[in-house]
């Protein structure tokens, strides 16, 4: 498993889905902070995804939790809303590699997962 998604948006999951098979990279969506820790200790993924309008967990409780695996994921990229500032603050403080709004995730959300789909071959 490349990429592991937490989002509970058909749409969102929908567009980066698309993007998934676009680039040739597996993707997988979970729709609760849970199943996304238990997938990514089976299967250690290369990224996470977080969609910030998930209100089920903050990136604060769940950043750490990726992190503490024995194999955790390379790359971990929330984005959410330019108007929810704070989440987005609170994703970067928790640690996240990378923190955008999903105005900026969309048009390059095929160069993220690009990116990861690179870092395999390499």
């Amino acid at each position: 498993m490349s990429v592991l998604f937490l989002t509970a948006d058909l749409a969102t999951s929908s567009k980066v889905t698309g993007a998934a098979a676009r680039q040739g990279v597996p993707l997988t969506v979970a729709m609760n902070a849970d199943r996304l820790c238990e997938l990514a200790e089976a299967t250690p993924p290369r990224m996470v995804l977080l969609d910030l309008t998930f209100t089920g967990v903050s990136p604060a409780e769940l950043v750490p939790r990726l992190r503490a695996l024995p194999r955790p994921p390379l790359s971990i990229v929330a984005f959410g809303p330019h108007v929810h500032e704070a989440r987005l603050a609170e994703a970067v403080e928790a640690g996240c590699d990378a923190v955008m709004s999903r105005g900026q995730f969309y048009a390059q959300v095929d160069q993220v997962l690009g990116s990861t789909r690179n870092a395999a071959e390499s």
